[in-house]
């Protein structure tokens, strides 16, 4: 349709023009020269329909369709004078036609220019008038030289005596003027029903497109962006990346104690905390920075240009807003959060390292103890890779006898008696020496330390039992027990059962568990009441250093009080150190309580604390040793019974 509009259009303007020169002759039309005019300038339609969208292009190309599309005009106008007047080749007019075929090609070219520049959102309303009046112009004049082109050397036909046939041809013209009016107003309002149908339909469904894309890239849950959105920003971002652009980086952000929440108020409790949080953490947030969700209790952001002072200074204040306590309902709720930062410079980056990097440095901030932040570095990378070199050793360390178990003396200061040993783990490790401190924390992270502290437990009561096979005098062996071991449901029947299997008294065995199982008093009251029911004794170890100490002491009835070394540490010099050392050694005495002070290693510690009558462990008696030396530093006690030994270098 719109194709038959402009032709029929265009052929229109040609008659027009012929019949405006002709009104005063008399003729007669020839239709099919008329019809075949038409279906020309239809094609020309056609053909400028089809190019335009195109463009110019080279100028080959361009030469090409102002020759093609010259060529179709003339066409369609010399058609159209034929159709009216009748005209012979042999009276063609050279200079008018040069005139004429410059006049068309030049018609041509401005023609495609014109179209060009009025789509281009540069030029104005003025110049686009401007532009047309002369297009309007030149095709006046295209007019004349074309006609000319014929009847410049021709007789024109006779003049119309009367006025009859001028009026005849009038009202003709109007007649087709009219019609073509009628005719394009109606494909024109054709048109532009469709187009307002097809803008109307486009922008439905570019409405819902947005609904989708928002649907798609958003946390249905917090109303944050999700993890789709914040990879695809980030490819956004990368690749629309200018010379401003140096560095970004990536901040991962995890709750500590989400599991906990969820189970003290639910999950729709839980849900609500999320929201709540995550409305908070926004504020301290700058407006360049957006917080997604990956998953579950785990958020994500990216900093351009991001420095390592600004990446500081913005975790601080998130752990900060973090700690502040959540209302839900009646509830008072708080969760503590870990952050994992990575940081690359943007010539250099790679997404997926970028993100597994900070992922790791979360999960380093979590292992040293949560509520923290962490930036990646090779050194990080380094720790992670010896972690896992560790749990995989671990996996196979009981199997191949890689453990053994040291024993470090216990003495009664004003006696110097030997009362007891404590059983300490030690690892003859493939990989070389590998501490205790950095062992103990990943077999609790890998489950291996159930099995590991069944054994040190079921080794220290065998070696036990056959010291007391040899007549040596009663003493205990205290082991240490880890928070996960001891909050096992089944741990008093492990117990009960290696007592049972050893034929050891559970009266000479001594469980160590340190001050932070005492955070749930609850299940650790119950844990502590099956224990004693055994008869196995229990000790609070490293105590003064945690936050719970008195309230554990308080709540539970404990055995053996043991003082955490860097409390003995400072008492030397300073009588503030030592009145609450003092204080410590009192309140466990009141208690009924046994008490250990660790850590002594020199005779001017040693003569401190023996006046409080005490206990006293430390590398001033003897390091920890295997059982067959541990003996014969014992030995020595024995054969001075009425003081203090400090014990020769054995090993």
């Amino acid at each position: 349709m719109a194709i038959l509009a402009l032709g029929s259009g265009f052929f229109g303007m040609q008659v027009i023009g012929i019949l405006t020169f002709a009104a005063e002759y008399r003729f007669t039309p020839r239709f099919e020269l008329l019809a075949l005019g038409l279906v020309t300038a239809c094609l020309l339609a056609a053909y400028i329909v089809k190019i335009i969208p195109k463009g110019i292009g080279s100028r080959s190309e361009m030469t090409k369709r102002i020759i093609l599309s010259a060529f179709l005009v003339k066409a369609v106008h010399f058609l159209g004078l034929s159709g009216i007047l009748s005209v012979r080749f042999s009276a063609i007019s050279a200079s008018y036609y040069l005139l004429s075929a410059i006049m068309v090609l030049g018609v041509t070219y401005f023609g495609f220019r014109f179209v060009q520049q009025s789509n281009a959102k540069q030029v104005t309303e003025r110049q686009r008038l401007i532009n047309a009046a002369i297009m309007g112009a030149v095709l006046t004049l295209l007019h004349y030289t074309s006609t000319n082109t014929f009847y410049s050397n021709m007789a024109l036909p006779p003049v119309v005596g009367d006025g009859l046939w001028v009026i005849s041809t009038a009202v003709f013209v109007a007649l087709i003027v009219s019609l073509l009016l009628v005719f394009a107003a109606n494909l024109a309002l054709v048109d532009l029903h469709a187009l307002e149908t097809e803008t109307g339909l486009l922008q439905q469904v570019k409405a819902s497109e947005n609904r989708f894309r928002t649907l798609a890239y958003t946390d249905q849950l917090t109303g944050v962006p999700n993890r789709h959105w914040f990879f695809a920003h980030l490819r956004e971002v990368l690749d629309s990346a200018d010379g401003n652009l140096e560095t970004i980086g990536v901040v991962l952000l995890d709750f500590d104690d989400f599991k906990s929440i969820n189970e003290l108020i639910g999950q729709d409790g839980g849900d609500q905390f999320l929201k709540k949080i995550v409305e908070r953490l926004k504020t301290v947030l700058p407006e360049s920075i957006t917080l997604a969700r990956l998953s579950g209790d785990e958020f994500i952001f990216a900093v351009a240009n991001a420095k390592k002072a600004n990446l500081e200074q913005l975790c601080q204040n998130i752990l900060l807003v973090a700690e502040e306590p959540v209302h839900i309902g009646e509830r008072s709720v708080s969760s503590g959060v870990s952050l994992g930062i990575s940081c690359q410079e943007v010539r250099e980056l790679n997404e997926e390292n970028l993100i597994k990097q900070a992922d790791l440095a979360l999960f380093m901030a979590k292992s040293a103890g949560k509520e923290s932040y962490r930036f990646f570095s090779p050194e990080l990378l380094d720790s992670s890779i010896r972690k896992q070199e560790i749990t995989s050793a671990l996996q196979q360390a009981l199997v191949n006898g890689e453990f053994s178990v040291h024993y470090q003396p216990q003495i009664e200061l004003v006696s110097g008696r030997v009362i007891g040993f404590e059983a300490l783990l030690r690892w003859n490790s493939t990989l070389g020496a590998v501490p205790p401190s950095e062992f103990i924390p990943v077999a609790e992270e890998c489950g291996a330390i159930h099995s590991i502290g069944e054994w040190v437990l079921r080794e220290a009561c065998q070696q036990l039992k056959a010291w007391r096979k040899e007549g040596r005098p009663d003493v205990h062996v205290s082991v240490n027990v880890s928070a996960k071991q001891f909050l096992d449901p089944k741990f008093a029947e492990k117990v009960s059962s290696i007592l049972i299997a050893t034929d050891v008294p559970a009266g000479c065995v001594e469980i160590e568990i340190t001050e932070s199982v005492m955070i749930d008093l609850d299940t650790a009251a119950g844990l502590v009441e099956e224990l004693q029911d055994i008869g196995v004794k229990l000790a609070i170890d490293d105590f003064g250093t945690g936050y719970s100490s008195l309230n554990a002491v308080k709540n539970i009835q404990i055995d053996t009080l043991k003082i955490d070394k860097s409390l003995v540490d400072e008492v030397l010099g300073s009588d503030r150190s030592m009145a609450i050392l003092a204080t410590i050694i009192e309140l466990g005495k009141n208690l009924g309580a046994d008490v250990v002070v660790e850590g002594l290693e020199t005779l001017e510690q040693v003569n401190l604390m023996k006046q409080y009558e005490i206990i006293g462990q430390g590398y001033y008696f003897s390091r920890p040793l295997p059982a067959d030396k541990a003996v014969r530093v014992w030995d020595k006690y024995l054969e001075q019974p009425d003081g203090l030994f400090h014990a020769p270098i054995l090993y």
